[in-house]
């Protein structure tokens, strides 16, 4: 997907828009996966009014709670890919991230004399937990990060090394004003 980063400065001020990674092929199979695990759900849902047994009523609620939470994520990725981005925004001697889908978004608001530093992330699980979290229905692939005193703020999701290091050096050249 061409063209997902775009930059503007303009003296003091800089503006960073990332849009989220699409790759379309992936997009309809991860659609095609959610009416499927949907139906499931459903299925296994309307059983958990019928007459059974209180231990099979558990494993119903047990399954519906896991599946609730998976259809949660994987709908959240869906719309992420398909209308998420992220802007790293930095004026009047604070940095603004906004992690927005559509019009609905988060912002976090870091004075910059709050920072300790900007960097890239690095993640400390093992490869299996990495791999995981690499999935295209994951949408946790960061490469950079804001220290701050006692927490850190990965951002920048899905994006390679190159650009992740031309956003790094515009940011710290600002800072350093």
């Amino acid at each position: 997907m061409e063209n997902r980063i775009q930059r503007n400065k303009e003296g003091d001020k800089l503006e960073i828009v990332i849009k989220a990674y699409l790759i379309d092929k992936k997009q309809k199979m991860l659609l095609l996966w959610i009416i499927l695990f949907s139906c499931c759900g459903i299925a296994i849902l309307t059983q958990f009014f019928e007459d059974y047994d209180a231990g099979t009523k558990v494993f119903f609620g047990v399954y519906v709670a896991f599946w609730l939470f998976f259809e949660f994520k994987v709908i959240y990725a869906y719309r992420w890919r398909k209308y998420g981005e992220e802007k790293i925004i930095i004026e009047n001697n604070e940095l603004f991230l906004i992690k927005s889908i559509g019009k609905r978004g988060v912002t976090q608001r870091f004075d910059l004399n709050e920072i300790k530093k900007v960097d890239f992330y690095t993640d400390a699980n093992g490869d299996f937990i990495k791999s995981m979290n690499t999935s295209y229905w994951n949408i946790n692939k960061y490469q950079l990060m804001i220290q701050l005193e006692k927490t850190m703020v990965p951002f920048a999701i899905d994006i390679d090394k190159k650009e992740a290091n031309q956003i790094l050096n515009d940011i710290r050249s600002l800072m350093k004003k």
